[in-house]
């Protein structure tokens, strides 16, 4: 089977809280030149997810390279966002899986969503990263658990109860190292450190293979 033929999976970036804690809606604040939200399609598109839908708030704009699903009542919390978003992918018979993932969980990399869709194309219908022991995003769910995912998705619970009752039924990824969410100022100052911090790490990695390239010869363009 080609890689045009398998079925679609599609990601599902939810973004649509108040960060009241943040002191404003966490998708839009930005990290690296990128607001959270966009960072977060462009990392489940890398991944390997057909369609992206990001779910906002209503005053919001929407998200580069995603399609936008406004959340009417994003205060009932972050299991409205998902319910919005899983009436969008049951609706959708092309769609066969769909990957969540929160706007402000900074550290997941597209190796990671490639990982959890590679599992799910190996024949497992549930996906989650486990981080340290502790279960993490993305997750995976595949089609047949859309209405049952939807129905456990109250208040900010997410999908806690859905993966409590299914723990027999999910694989999981295992990571070792935990990744922060952006839930304050301080964790929004430290995520900027970090990715500064990287920043100049990169730019000295690519000073340090300029400098070790030999010099050009007199004559050797001839």
């Amino acid at each position: 089977m080609t890689a045009g033929s398998l079925p679609a999976v599609t990601g599902i970036v939810l973004a649509a809280g108040a960060g009241r804690r943040l002191g404003r809606p966490k998708a839009d604040v930005e990290l690296g030149g990128q607001r959270l939200v966009d960072r977060a399609v462009a990392t489940l598109r890398a991944g390997g997810c057909a369609e992206v839908l990001a779910v906002l708030r209503p005053e919001q704009a929407g998200a580069a390279g995603a399609r936008t699903v406004v959340n009417p009542a994003p205060d009932r919390g972050m299991g409205s966002s998902l319910r919005c978003a899983l009436a969008e992918v049951a609706a959708d018979p092309r769609s066969a899986a769909c990957v969540v993932l929160l706007a402000d969980l900074v550290g997941v990399r597209p190796a990671e969503v490639a990982a959890v869709i590679e599992r799910h194309r190996a024949g497992a219908a549930i996906v989650a990263v486990r981080r340290a022991g502790q279960r993490s995003h993305p997750v995976l769910i595949s089609r047949r658990w859309y209405l049952e995912f939807a129905a456990a998705a109250v208040g900010d619970q997410g999908g806690r109860d859905f993966f409590a009752r299914r723990l027999a039924d999910t694989s999981f990824l295992d990571y070792p190292d935990r990744i922060s969410d952006i839930d304050t100022a301080e964790d929004l100052s430290r995520a900027l450190a970090a990715e500064a911090a990287q920043a100049a790490e990169a730019a000295q990695a690519a000073e340090a293979a300029r400098a070790s390239q030999p010099p050009d010869q007199p004559g050797s363009a001839g």
